[in-house]
């Protein structure tokens, strides 16, 4: 009796299991993200910063992003691979002077079609601490 349950619950139990885990893999998926740029005394949302979206230097990839933010302070970007990327966040240089007033940095980590926000905190520049680089 024990036998017979055996032999009708184990290829039951296979067949089920086949399907559930036949699970279908997205071949190109999306990377999207948004970057929030604010200002860390009083997290006011600023706009016309210059973002810089790159890898870090010791990968020695090429891969960069630069825009500027919008009227809410965001800008967004897509990159069609899984990957960590260094953000730096500037405002106030000028092309006279490439010295920023303000200067930000952090990190995002892209995750597969699931859009991922990452806010830049910027306060003063001091060249004593210059920050992230490029």
């Amino acid at each position: 009796m024990i036998k017979r349950t055996y032999t009708l619950i184990v290829p039951l139990a296979l067949f089920a299991t086949s399907f559930y885990s036949c699970k279908k893999i997205d071949q190109s998926p999306d990377y999207p993200f948004t970057i929030t740029v604010k200002t860390l005394e009083d997290s006011t949302r600023i706009q016309n910063a210059k973002v810089e979206i790159y890898v870090p230097p010791t990968i020695g990839s090429k891969v960069t992003f630069v825009a500027s933010t919008d009227e809410k302070g965001e800008v967004s970007f897509e990159y069609d691979k899984d990957a960590v990327f260094n953000v730096r966040a500037t405002r106030g240089s000028s092309q006279a002077n490439s010295t920023p007033t303000y200067i930000g940095c952090t990190y995002v980590r892209l995750e597969p079609n699931k859009h991922v926000y990452q806010t830049v905190y910027i306060r003063p520049y001091d060249p004593e601490a210059p920050g992230c680089t490029l």
